[in-house]
């Protein structure tokens, strides 16, 4: 078996830091405040919330909050149930990958910051998936037999696009 791990609300509870690094990025670049209703704030909320705001102005609030978010890790959690699970199967030297569509940079630093990275065999990161799902980078790409590998993700879309290529349900954990 190859066990696939999910990072954001799943191994590492990060909306929190999420939400507060895009509010003070709206604030620093468009002198404007974020009102945080619940749940995780996306690329696509604020063009939402912002919808006669250039793509150029866009993309400085998303590189703003990546600047920023290292200042709010203390506003993350670490999922202590799964890292002990992930721990155990580091320790019976098995196959653990981190599979994320979170960027490189910042996950890499949300690794450090707890200390965990040295427990992925492998890390693939947003970047790495070009156009294709990360669920079909793990089978097309890293050839792994989808039938043989155990998901840990919290969105149920995201079970549902692993479903959709080709991962087995009865293989997918729900993290909440």
């Amino acid at each position: 078996m190859n066990y696939i791990f999910d990072l954001d609300n799943t191994l590492i509870y990060s909306d929190a830091a999420n939400n507060l690094a895009y509010k003070e990025a709206v604030r620093n670049v468009v002198n404007s405040d974020l009102q945080i209703d619940g749940g995780r704030i996306t690329r696509s909320d604020i063009a939402a919330r912002f919808p006669n705001m250039s793509a150029a102005l866009l993309s400085k609030i998303i590189a703003a909050k990546e600047r920023l978010y290292p200042q709010f890790f203390d506003r993350t959690l670490l999922n202590p149930a799964l890292l002990n699970i992930l721990k155990h199967l580091d320790a019976n030297q098995k196959r653990t990958i981190l599979l994320t569509y979170g960027g490189q940079n910042r996950v890499a630093q949300l690794l450090e910051y707890y200390c965990i990275g040295k427990y992925f065999s492998e890390k693939y990161f947003k970047e790495d998936f070009g156009k294709i799902s990360k669920y079909k980078f793990a089978t097309d790409v890293l050839a792994l037999n989808s039938q043989k590998i155990v998901l840990f993700e919290n969105e149920t879309d995201g079970q549902r696009e692993a479903v959709r290529d080709g991962f087995a349900a009865h293989n997918i954990i729900k993290i909440v």
